[in-house]
């Protein structure tokens, strides 16, 4: 590691508060570790409740489903093991467990107490995570937390309480700020340079939901373009909402696993080559009228299939199921026909 290759965020972040505080001095590490995993998770929860109003409870509070399994899984102890961690992070109102349903349990996440003034404090120094100055993304999270009912109005491990630079805030980098009216070379040089820096960002941000091959195939067509770059990844996200709403109005449960990228291997497997068939439509062959429709309309087929395939392959094919799936489908062939009667009469306007 030296000074031109720091870590980007691929990594979990451990709040320091767990390890300043002496109110958590009994927490073992193991414990941290599957708090920082359900502090990733509620990051997305909050992101992705902003955009779209998902992964919020009735009264408005963002949590997250993260299984006993998939956590030993991950942190490569028993599930056993998990719900002892579990309860530790309860009792110290780390987190806060509710059932849902007959077998999902919703999990709010809180932030870390940071330690009483005048206490000594082990680590006390920033996370340098580059040379550059990057403003971080207001996402308005403060005020989201004061609707969290295991929130105690902690403050948390930010510059703002302890001088520190988290890694979260690193991941949702964005400069804000955008020279405008640029009259000299030097600052027309900077741009592409702070573009290539939030591409990085971005790419760190979904690290654990996006494969690096999928920007691999991103890059070449976003021409060091963040905004493209943005555009790319918003369109692979609305496409998935989009394919996920077809089947929840088919009759799957919203809170089904198979529509998630954590439990759906068959999304994270063959994106990368769904984007590469699109954009070969797009860009090489140059037969797309509106590229932005046929992109986000590709997506929502790919990520539409995938759920039908995964489905089809690990579920027992019940009655319920095939009516939902016949459901899908038929939607997909009126959908299929709709756009055929579109291009059909475009022709004949165009001839007339």
């Amino acid at each position: 590691m030296t000074a031109t290759n720091l870590p980007m965020g691929n990594y979990i972040p451990i709040d320091l508060n767990l390890i300043n505080n002496p109110r958590y001095e009994a927490l073992s590490i193991e414990a941290m570790m599957l708090h920082a995993l359900y502090t990733m998770r509620m990051t997305c929860s909050i992101y992705n409740s902003q955009k779209d109003g998902t992964w919020l409870d009735e009264g408005g509070h963002p949590y997250i489903y993260f299984s006993n399994e998939e956590a030993a899984s991950l942190l490569r102890v028993s599930e056993r093991k998990v719900t002892n961690l579990k309860n530790a992070l309860a009792e110290l109102e780390l987190i806060q467990v509710s059932r849902h349903g007959l077998k999902n349990y919703r999990i709010y996440v809180a932030n870390p107490q940071a330690p009483e003034a005048g206490t000594a404090i082990p680590l006390a120094f920033k996370n340098f995570m580059s040379t550059k100055k990057i403003q971080p993304v207001d996402y308005s999270i403060e005020e989201t937390r004061k609707l969290s009912p295991v929130d105690r109005e902690a403050k948390s491990a930010a510059p703002s309480s302890q001088n520190l630079l988290t890694s979260t805030q690193k991941q949702l980098a964005k400069n804000i700020t955008k020279t405008t009216n640029v009259t000299s070379v030097t600052a027309k040089s900077a741009v592409p340079a702070q573009d290539s820096v939030l591409i990085e960002a971005l790419e760190a941000r979904y690290a654990h939901l996006l494969p690096h091959q999928v920007f691999q195939r991103l890059l070449p067509f976003c021409e060091n373009s963040y905004e493209k770059a943005r555009y790319f990844i918003d369109t692979i996200f609305k496409a998935k909402y989009s394919s996920n709403k077809q089947w929840i109005d088919a009759g799957l449960p919203a809170e089904s696993e198979v529509l998630t990228f954590e439990h759906n291997s068959y999304f994270s497997s063959g994106l990368s080559d769904a984007i590469a068939k699109a954009i070969e439509q797009m860009y090489r062959y140059k037969n797309v009228a509106n590229p932005e429709a046929f992109f986000f309309t590709f997506m929502r087929g790919f990520f539409t299939e995938k759920t039908r395939q995964y489905l089809v392959d690990h579920y027992q094919m019940t009655t319920q199921l095939e009516q939902t799936l016949s459901t899908v489908q038929q939607k997909i062939l009126t959908r299929k026909k709709q756009q055929k009667q579109y291009k059909t009469q475009k022709v004949s306007q165009k001839a007339s």
